[in-house]
């Protein structure tokens, strides 16, 4: 047996595509990765894959309990909610079953980079309430904290036909990243404890406006894609509409923030040195398109 398998890592959300990249790099290395599930139907693909899955979500103090033995480390992303009493109950769980588990590390990503200024932005202000739960914990911890993914560019209508409608302005650079790239981040921040307290922005290798999206598709895909900056009224509208009205609004409050603080998700890399290769926009685009992705008809 390695001395990888022999370290178990909790992995939370393994299941979904941000903490299932996660989990997937972990055991390429050879680690040993927990995970929960809310039913044994969503168990068996996790279990499959080899990682040991228990049956609990995030209100289940019980099952949190359960996941947490025998782990040393923790990978953590919280799902996406903005009922503020829920996200509450939520940050409180899983830190305190942490804490009681007397955890080496917890790697966490909070999904979004939050500002030293208090909003009145539902979004940052709960990933504000978690980072802070974390820190008031006494839990050895390193905070990610991604700017946005590449893979957003996958959602239905973003990319359609030749055009690129995405809701930040035309003119902000970003330093999109992939989910790839930040899974490298986080097994990297998981192999150096020695890091620990310290909050990382993560951006990719390059930050680019919504125009140079649109130049970077268009000559990878060999057509001429056009960037649309999606108002963020029609952006709330449409995510109401398949989301429900809460997360609607909750992500074009986070949309309207964004547009109003550029610099924050500016920055390409990571603040600190950890060891990554990055993933640039092209060579991302041209993986996708070998995967049926971005034909010219739409999505």
């Amino acid at each position: 047996m390695s001395t990888n398998s022999q370290k178990k890592i909790l992995v939370f959300g393994a299941g979904g595509v941000q903490g299932g990249a996660v989990a997937r790099k972990l055991l390429s290395e050879g680690y040993s990765v927990k995970s929960i599930a809310r039913s044994e139907e969503k168990a068996v693909p996790l279990r499959a894959a080899g990682i040991s899955t228990v049956i609990a979500d995030l209100s289940d103090n019980d099952g949190l309990r359960e996941a947490y033995q025998d782990v040393n480390k923790v990978f953590l992303l919280l799902p996406i909610e903005f009922n503020r009493n829920k996200a509450t109950s939520y940050i409180h769980n899983v830190v305190d079953a942490a804490k009681a588990a007397n955890v080496d590390l917890l790697v966490v990503n909070t999904g979004v980079v939050v500002s030293d200024r208090l909003t009145d932005v539902a979004a940052v202000e709960i990933k504000r309430e978690f980072i802070d739960y974390i820190k008031a914990s006494g839990i050895p911890y390193l905070i990610l904290q991604p700017t946005l993914y590449f893979e957003n560019f996958h959602i239905p209508g973003v990319l359609n036909g030749n055009v690129l409608a995405y809701p930040v302005p035309d003119n902000l650079p970003i330093a999109w990243i992939s989910i790839d790239e930040a899974a490298e981040y986080a097994v990297e921040a998981l192999k150096h404890p020695e890091l620990a307290g310290q909050i990382i922005p993560i951006g990719g290798p390059e930050a680019l406006t919504g125009n140079q999206l649109a130049q970077r598709f268009s000559h990878t895909l060999g057509r001429d894609v056009q960037f649309y900056s999606l108002p963020v009224p029609v952006f709330e509208e449409a995510v109401g509409s398949l989301l429900g009205a809460e997360n609607g609004a909750g992500l074009a409050g986070l949309y309207a923030w964004i547009g109003d603080n550029s610099s924050l998700l500016s920055q390409p890399g990571p603040t600190i040195q950890l060891q990554v290769l990055p993933h640039t926009l092209t060579s991302w685009i041209e993986e996708n398109a070998g995967k049926g992705f971005f034909a010219s008809n739409g999505n």
